[in-house]
């Protein structure tokens, strides 16, 4: 090497990769993290061949239990509009039964199938695999730390969007 080449490395940058200032910015490494889960989620959600809206779905169902079909849309942040289609189709791939409510004939109540039960504790334990395979290098108080943390940030957006 000669001092022409070595000046030019360093007026490239810094040769490791997250060495520039912005790669430290908070804001920076919560998109880093994001795409590292939306990788996973995506090939988890591919897999078993649902939308990020089923998976809402058919995971409150599993954890309250039979719901009204608007209150679950609210419940999980689906436009009751946009709801309709995303529960047709997990009630024609057996994931979910849709009843008349008896006690009002306009409300239709929608509850997990034995596949949707099955489905639901697939993506259980498949999100807990990914959480714990991210979460990896944090110890529990750390784990901790950072959903406390990440609960403050989303409490805080809600009210202030």
């Amino acid at each position: 090497m000669n001092a022409e080449t070595d000046a030019d490395d360093r007026a490239a940058g810094p040769s490791n990769p997250g060495a520039l200032e912005f790669q430290g910015t908070v804001s920076w490494l919560l998109a880093g993290a994001g795409k590292l889960v939306l990788h996973r989620w995506t090939g988890m959600l591919a897999r078993l061949e649902l939308t990020s809206s089923q998976f809402k779905l058919l995971l409150a169902l599993d954890e309250i239990g039979p719901l009204g079909q608007q209150r679950l849309a609210e419940l999980v942040g689906i436009d009751p509009r946009n709801a309709v289609p995303i529960i047709e189709t997990s009630v024609g791939q057996g994931l979910l039964t849709r009843t008349v409510d008896p006690a009002d004939r306009r409300r239709r109540v929608l509850e997990l199938a034995a596949d949707g039960k099955r489905v639901a504790a697939e993506l259980r334990s498949s999100s807990a695999e990914i959480e714990d395979e991210l979460l990896a290098p944090l110890d529990q108080a750390e784990r901790a730390a950072l959903q406390r943390t990440l609960r403050t940030l989303l409490d805080a957006s809600d009210k202030h969007p």
